[in-house]
């Protein structure tokens, strides 16, 4: 019986004459081909990437307090006038905001009913305060995804560029409704 070392010497001896001319490394090739795919993807600007709708959520907006916060406002065009949410809940829709001494309305149900009502409110509300752009959506946590894109889509519609989600403390969901 011949030792391991033989035996893998004699394999090696008898597959010289195939590899005579070496092997093929396939890293670079692979690495090459990686890259490849990276950057065909990063600038491709195709109509189906066209197509996704986007949203450009912005951060909530910024309620100034005190007389050192307002001395570091560098315009009147930065201070909020108003403080315009929604909630979106399984049954209903609360709006509220804080202008002309606050508001607070209610739309049962999410259907295509409901949604129209909420665009037609908040659209009456864009134009009663041209000034503000900006919304806060603030989603309970059972609520579908699907439901809030369908808000979302109303909310830009009714011509809100600034929507912010927002989210509220799990502890105050139950003592909220």
């Amino acid at each position: 019986m011949a030792s391991l070392f033989r035996r893998s010497n004699q394999r090696r001896a008898e597959r010289a004459p195939v590899t005579a001319h070496g092997n093929i490394n396939l890293v670079p090739l692979v690495d090459i081909l990686t890259s490849i795919v990276f950057f065909s993807l990063l600038t491709y600007q195709g109509a189906a990437m066209m197509a996704l709708t986007s949203f450009d959520l912005a951060l909530p907006p910024v309620v100034v307090n005190t007389p050192e916060q307002a001395s570091h406002v560098k315009s009147e065009k930065d201070v909020l006038n108003l403080l315009l949410a929604v909630r979106v809940d399984n049954e209903k829709m609360i709006v509220e905001h804080s202008g002309g001494g606050g508001f607070r309305t209610q739309i049962t149900g999410l259907g295509p009913a409901s949604l129209d009502q909420l665009q037609a409110l908040m659209t009456q509300i864009r134009a009663q305060y041209p000034q503000n752009s900006d919304v806060l959506v603030i989603p309970s946590d059972d609520v579908s995804y699907d439901n809030i894109i369908h808000v979302l889509e109303r909310l830009k519609l009714a011509r809100f560029v600034g929507i912010s989600l927002g989210t509220r403390a799990r502890g105050g969901a139950a003592a909220g409704r």
